[in-house]
């Protein structure tokens, strides 16, 4: 009897191949073992751990294929927070994961116009933080320097200065965005505080409680000094400061919005 010769052990493409002949040729364990001059067993056995192999690829590529999809879905949900956060509609806090989420965002877009938008809005904000603080402490001191307001300072009322100040920081503001036909000068409402007594308020502010027989007199002084600093105020330099930068923020917004739209509206970064 001649002596048997060992094969040497299957390489995997031959597996795969004989895989392939199975089920797309139609061969059976028994036909390609005699083809190839193997035993029908190891065929058999080769065919099974070629499924195995194929089987264990592609569990492995649909949790890649998920984990890359639950991936540029957080940057794309974390585009929508950008985009949120410069429309100024966003009262989601700051997370300790926004640094990464950003810096894999960046990894992905290296060279997109983004990074140097976003550095460029950052300052404008930090800019238009300083401008509106020297506006309000103009305002303050402009409504102090109002000796319309010192008999009203002498009749105890403190809140007067702060509530109008509060009125003109308010619709500065607005104005510096486009809202120019804010004003609460005209929106005064008689608040009862006891007997005898009112708390004047323009829209969100109060005047401070006084006796109704002042009253009318009082509010008359308040609503000339806001009616008069209201004509003045967007003549300031610091006003028209505070106007130049919110321009600025909102073309800068505008092109930043476009360039995360492209982000948002698709599902791979």
């Amino acid at each position: 009897m001649a002596k048997r010769t060992r094969k040497p052990p299957v390489k995997p493409e031959v597996r795969r191949d004989w895989l392939r002949r199975n089920e797309e040729d139609g061969e059976s364990p028994p036909q390609i073992a005699a083809k190839d001059r193997y035993d029908v067993r190891t065929v058999r056995k080769q065919i099974d751990l070629a499924k195995q192999e194929r089987e264990a690829r592609e569990a492995r590529s649909v949790v890649l294929r998920n984990a890359l999809e639950r991936h540029y879905d957080d940057l794309r949900k974390f585009a929508e927070k950008l985009n949120s956060e410069i429309s100024g509609a966003s009262n989601v806090p700051s997370s300790p994961d926004d640094d990464l989420m950003k810096a894999a965002l960046r990894q992905h877009l290296p060279r997109s116009p983004i990074w140097g938008y976003m550095s460029k809005w950052q300052n404008l904000q930090q800019r238009v933080d300083e401008e509106q603080q020297k506006l309000e402490e103009v305002i303050k001191e402009s409504v102090k320097a109002d000796h319309r307001l010192t008999p009203l300072i002498n009749a105890g009322l403190d809140e007067i200065v702060p509530g109008i100040v509060a009125v003109l920081v308010v619709e500065a503001k607005q104005w510096s965005h486009g809202n120019i036909e804010h004003s609460l000068k005209d929106s005064l409402v008689m608040e009862q505080a006891g007997e005898g007594l009112v708390n004047p308020r323009f829209g969100f502010s109060h005047m401070g409680i006084m006796e109704v027989e002042h009253s009318e007199r009082y509010v008359k002084i308040v609503h000339d000094v806001l009616e008069d600093l209201e004509s003045r105020i967007r003549d300031w330099e610091d006003y028209r400061n505070l106007e130049k930068t919110n321009a600025e923020i909102g073309r800068l917004g505008g092109k930043l919005r476009e360039e995360l739209a492209v982000i948002r509206l698709r599902r791979i970064v």
